[in-house]
Formats: C-alpha cells, sequence, structure tokens
C-alpha cells in the first residue's frame, strides 16, 4: 500500500464523480488509500512502462493559487531526495491549471503500523534497528533543509525486499531564509507524534522532527504510544506537559540505555532532545556497539521475513552478548553499567545461572564498599571536628594580663594581633594613643578605666592628678562592636505518607528518598526553622502531592503532618489477534480490542496498595471468549496480549458479561 490508508475519514470525489482515468500520460487503475490531504491511486505510466502510485491533491486544498504554488514548491524541494529509505518521486504538477499530483514508485508491502499490529514484533532491539533507518532518511531530508513535520509509522511501508521506505512528505517544511513554506495558525500532522512547539505554534526545526521519531520509537519498543487519551484533547495536553509511562515499566525488556535514548528524544524542551537525526542515530548505533547486530538492513530484512523466527534466533544473542558486556564493565569497574546489563539480561531469562550469580556478587561488594564509605567518612568528621576544636581553643584562650593593683586580670586574646603592634607604633611617634584591645574584643575596660588604656591609669593620673573613677552606677558596660543575630528557632517535624513517597523536596530541596533510614517513604523526620515551607511529594504511582507546612516558633511537642496521597490510575492495552473482540471490564464495557492501543482503558485504583485484580472478558462472534484475571498497578500500563488460539466457544449460561 502506499502513503495513504483507507477509511481515513477523507469524503469521497467531489460530487460523486469518479477518479479520472487518464491523467496527462498516467492511466488511473484503482485508489489504494485515502488520507487528510489527498488521495492514492495505482496507475500505470505508459511512456516508461511501469507502475507507479499518484497521489492527487484534494480540490479544496489546491483551489487556491498560494496553496497550489506552495505545494509546488514542495515537490520540488522534495523531488530531491534521493535515498534508499525515501519513495522516490518521479514527477509532479508543475503548472496552475488541471489537478494537483505527485507521481512516486508503486510500493508492494504493508505499512509498518499495519505490520507490526499483525505480527506483534514489538521488540528493543527490533526497535532500534528501524529507527536507525529512519533517522538514516530523515537525516538525508535534513541535509536539503526539508522538515518532514508528520513522522508516523502509517507514512512507512516495507516492500518486498524487506526494505524500510519513508513518505508522504506532503507537509513537509523546507527551511528557506527567503521563503518560509507555513501555514500559519493551523496545526497539521497527526496528534499522538506531534511536537510541543507545532501545537504551540512555535518556530520549528530539525528536532521537531526527533521528537516525531522518538514517539515511533517507543511505540516499537512498548507496543503502545507514549502519549494517550481517551481524546485528542487529552493526547495533546500530555504532549505539551511532557507526560508519558516510563519505558522500562511499560516494557521491562527495555534497557536502561534505550530508555535514556528515548527520554532524550521525547524531552519537552528542543535543546535537551538530539540535536538532528545523524546524532540520535549515532547514539542507536552506540546502543547497538556490544551485540553482533552490524548490518542494519541485513538483520530488518530477515525480521520483515519471519518476525517470530527472527526474535526467538535473537535472544539468545543477546543473553550472550549481554553477559559477557557485563564480565567486562564489572572487571573494568564500571559497576553501575554492569548492573544494567545484568538487568536486561535477567528480564531476558529470569533463571540465567551465571547471571544472578554475578549480580549477587557485585550486589554484596557493592555493599562493603558502601560500608567502607561510610566508615572513611565517620573518621573523617571526627578528624575534623577534633581540628576545629582545637583551633578553636588556640583563638579564644584565657590570655593574662597585668592589673592596675599588680594583680592578674584575665582577658580574651586580642583579635588583632598585628594591628597592636601597629598602634603601638603609631603612640610611640605622638599620635593618639590607640584604644586597648580589650575594648576592641568588646570587653569592660581594665580596672573600670574609661579609657581603657594599658597600665590601667586614667587620662586624669596622665595630667598629674591621681583620682580614680569608681565603678559607674548600673556596674561595668560591655562594648559591642556587632550585635550577633539570634539564632534561628527550629522545630522537630515528622511528615508521615500513606502510601510511601519516592521523593521529597522542601523548599525546592530534595531533603530524602525512599530507602530504610525513612521506612521507605513512610516516614520523614527532620528539624525545619520556623516559618512557612512549600513541601512536596512525589510518587510515580500516585498524583503529585504540594501544601505549606507553617512550622510556629514556639510548640508544645514534635510536629507532626499526615498526607494521604491519591493514586494513578492504571493503564491497560489489550493486543489480540482479534482486534474487533469485545472487551470487558470487571463486567462493564471498554470497547474493542484494537481501539486500546491508540486509546488504553483507564482503571481507577482505591485502597491503600495501589493494586488493583482485573477481571477481563474478550468476546468475538466467530471465535468465542477468552478469561482472564490478572492485577494492574496504579500509576503503570499494562499491555495483555492474547492469541487467537486463546479464545474458545463456550456454551451460554445465561449470565451477563
Amino acid at each position: 500500500m502506499p502513503a495513504c490508508e483507507p477509511g481515513e475519514g477523507v469524503e469521497a470525489p467531489q460530487n460523486g464523480k469518479p477518479p479520472p482515468v487518464q491523467i496527462e500520460r498516467y492511466r488511473i487503475i484503482e485508489e489504494v488509500g485515502r488520507g487528510g490531504m489527498a488521495v492514492v491511486f495505482r496507475g500505470h505510466d505508459g511512456k516508461l512502462d511501469r507502475e507507479v502510485a499518484v497521489k492527487i491533491l484534494h480540490a479544496h486544498l489546491a483551489s487556491e493559487p498560494e496553496s497550489q504554488a506552495r505545494f509546488q514548491r514542495e515537490a520540488r524541494a522534495v523531488a530531491r531526495l534521493r535515498h534508499p529509505n525515501i519513495i522516490e518521486i518521479y514527477d509532479f504538477a508543475d503548472k496552475s491549471e488541471g489537478p494537483s499530483y505527485i507521481v512516486t514508485e508503486f510500493i508492494h508491502g504493508p505499512t509498518l503500523k499495519a505490520f507490526m499490529d499483525e505480527h506483534e514484533a514489538f521488540f528493543p532491539e527490533i526497535a532500534v534497528l528501524v529507527t536507525i533507518q529512519i533517522c538514516e532518511a530523515i537525516g538525508h531530508a535534513h541535509s536539503l533543509q526539508i522538515i518532514h513535520r508528520d513522522l508516523k509509522p502509517e507514512n512507512m511501508m516495507i516492500d518486498r525486499d524487506g526494505l524500510l521506505k519513508l513518505m508522504d512528505f506532503g507537509i513537509a517544511k523546507v527551511i528557506d531564509q527567503q521563503q518560509q513554506m507555513t501555514l500559519t495558525g493551523t496545526i497539521l500532522g497527526s496528534p499522538a507524534h506531534m511536537a510541543p512547539e507545532l501545537l504551540e505554534g512555535r518556530e520549528l526545526d530539525y528536532r521537531s522532527d526527533v521528537f516525531s521519531i522518538g514517539t515511533i520509537l517507543y511505540w516499537l519498543a512498548c507496543g503502545v504510544l507514549p502519549f494517550t487519551g481517551a481524546n485528542p484533547h487529552q493526547v495533546l495536553k500530555r504532549i505539551l506537559q511532557g507526560e508519558y509511562p516510563d519505558p522500562q515499566q511499560t516494557n521491562p525488556l527495555v534497557g536502561a540505555g534505550l530508555a535514556r535514548i528515548i527520554r532524550k528524544a521525547l524531552a519537552l524542551s528542543p535543546e535537551d532532545r538530539y540535536e538532528s537525526a545523524e546524532s540520535m542515530k549515532l547514539a542507536l548505533l552506540e546502543e547497538l556497539a556490544y551485540l553482533d547486530l552490524e548490518d542494519v538492513r541485513q538483520e530488518l530484512r530477515r525480521c520483515f521475513a519471519d518476525p517470530g523466527a527472527y526474535i526467538e534466533k535473537l535472544k539468545p544473542r543477546l543473553v550472550a552478548a549481554l553477559l559477557e558486556r557485563a564480565r567486562l564493565l564489572v572487571a573494568a569497574k564500571k559497576h553501575r553499567l554492569g548492573l544494567e546489563a545484568l538487568d536486561r539480561l535477567l528480564n531476558l531469562e529470569p533463571d540465567h545461572p551465571e547471571g544472578t550469580d554475578l549480580l549477587y556478587r557485585l550486589q554484596r561488594r557493592r555493599r562493603w564498599r558502601r560500608l567502607a564509605l561510610v566508615l572513611a567518612l565517620g573518621l573523617l568528621g571526627t578528624c575534623l571536628l577534633g581540628g576545629a576544636a582545637l583551633g578553636a581553643y588556640h583563638l579564644v584562650r584565657p590570655v593574662p594580663v597585668p592589673a592596675a593593683d599588680g594583680g592578674l586580670l584575665v582577658l580574651p586574646a586580642a583579635p588583632d594581633a598585628g594591628r597592636s603592634e601597629r598602634d603601638a607604633g603609631r603612640a610611640g611617634r605622638g599620635d593618639p594613643a590607640p584604644r586597648s584591645a580589650a575594648r576592641d574584643a568588646g570587653v569592660p575596660s581594665v580596672a573600670g578605666d574609661p579609657a581603657g588604656t594599658a597600665d590601667g591609669s586614667s587620662g586624669d593620673a596622665r595630667r598629674g592628678g591621681d583620682r580614680r573613677r569608681g565603678p559607674r552606677r548600673g556596674g561595668d558596660r560591655t562594648r559591642i562592636a556587632s550585635l550577633p543575630e539570634p539564632p534561628a528557632v527550629s522545630q522537630p517535624v515528622t511528615i508521615q505518607v500513606d502510601p510511601y513517597f519516592d521523593r521529597l523536596e522542601i523548599d525546592g530541596q530534595l531533603v530524602a528518598v525512599r530507602d530504610r533510614g525513612n521506612y521507605y517513604g513512610q516516614r520523614f523526620k527532620g528539624e525545619l526553622n520556623a516559618g512557612v515551607h512549600r513541601v512536596k511529594v512525589l510518587n510515580t504511582a500516585c498524583q503529585e502531592d504540594e501544601f505549606e507546612l507553617r512550622v510556629p516558633e514556639k510548640a508544645e511537642g514534635p510536629i507532626e503532618h499526615r498526607r494521604k496521597l491519591a493514586f494513578r490510575p492504571a493503564s491497560l492495552v489489550i493486543i489480540s489477534e482479534l482486534p474487533q473482540a469485545s472487551v470487558w471490564v470487571n463486567g462493564i464495557f471498554k470497547g474493542t480490542a484494537g481501539t486500546t492501543r491508540d486509546k488504553p482503558i483507564t482503571i481507577p485504583i482505591e485502597g491503600s496498595t495501589g493494586r488493583l485484580e482485573v477481571k477481563l472478558r474478550l468476546t468475538h462472534p466467530a471465535n468465542g471468549e477468552h478469561l482472564a484475571r490478572f492485577p494492574v498497578l496504579a500509576g503503570r500500563t499494562k499491555v495483555y496480549r492474547v492469541a487467537r488460539s486463546a479464545f474458545a466457544i463456550r456454551a451460554p449460561d445465561g449470565g451477563g458479561p
């Protein structure tokens, strides 16, 4: 099939007229597809005697001269594309009169979406191989300053030789400094694959296509789209908020490296994505570097020929490669990457003996290193505290000085001995006598001396007098150079979270993560200064909880605050060889199995466990029914796969669904 899928809601030819039999040298044979912009026909090129696809733009889109001129400019630009993974354009209408059309090679084969839906070939390595070819095709278009803007599995086909072909550049944008071919105020493309900047009407660049590639990569690896909803509005809202299930939760077979690539491609801000399809391709190739999958085209030919057999043969190769990679990484002290390889290996083969043993030894080694680090930090802290105490003693130790009456008066050490020596030098040269170190230190003057002379004599005594001033009324006063701020008042605070937190933030700072020290996220204990604090509780299974916590200056006891989190709903996707089968969840009709791919079933989660037992019933008029019971988890997407053979015709019992 060519570019457009049948049944996408496009009206029949205008006024009920049949399609033209001949367009110049192209004879129209039959309609093979419809889309939002055009109708595609299988045709024959009489001049070159070859089969072609003729894509005719809808009359209402080509009626205005400006739209027709834009179509012609874009067709000329796209006609320059020459790449094995891009459908070849043979001809296009380059005049103002007559229908606007594009003539391309005719592909005998399914679209990527139809192929994947039929064969259920959703597997991480297959996703990487397919996406590499998509990146190569889009990278070629980007090199000619063309942005596709409508990348989706329906716009990709698989030919008889197992080669992926990218098509439908009908709404492509050509980056031109003199002529920006955009449609102001309109949104073009497929909602589930649109970049946020396209929805917001901002300027597009190559990273907009990278986002769309990321949605396809997620779908190929997980079997579901990242952004789903009950209606297009929900889908667009989630895209604008960057909300999608973690790929490793949706499909545990997705490794940590591939998950990082997906997250980077789906970043909300273009600045955080790969700068081009070429750079994303390099990251994907690096993900395959440790596997024996160097010939991408040959691997895909084998996969498209028989995907089931290909996956069965691929798994042992992956297990062997992951085990070898884990050994090398552990030997090189790269333990985090080694754990990631072992995690992927044990998801593929949970009972692998050597992988399990290596994981146990690595975890034990990490525990010992963590204990050694804690002991070393404790010893270092003890040494630092001892050194600080010794330094403080030398700084503030008492210093005996002679008093006026011949005794000793104990004063703190002078804060700046160098300054005292300089002041003494100035006094010897006839400068005014310096203030005493005692006054600078903020202590009473010697023997009540208001002038604070070093020998205890007053100014009158220097002038020949022998009078001494007695103590001032109210006792001696201390000179205060600066008033220190009073210490902040803090109170012990306990935050109890039900069911638990993954992360706890106070005033924008991360203060705790879920671990054994806080009862695995159920209780936080600490001290907070008096005042109002903003607390945010984060849990992947629950709705985000943000609130204000007021800490008084005086409290009779510890402050305790309890928070009850609301669980996020679970999502259910049914992947069945009978997509028309009716779906009943806990006795409630939820549509057909095929519709759950784009619109997963939402299941509310209540209670305290975040888990719900689901009773599933699938019915098909010709194949009978299928019954199942399984748990779903809050905030996660459950993908349930059922084969045609799992349906059975049962005798009616007269009961409801």
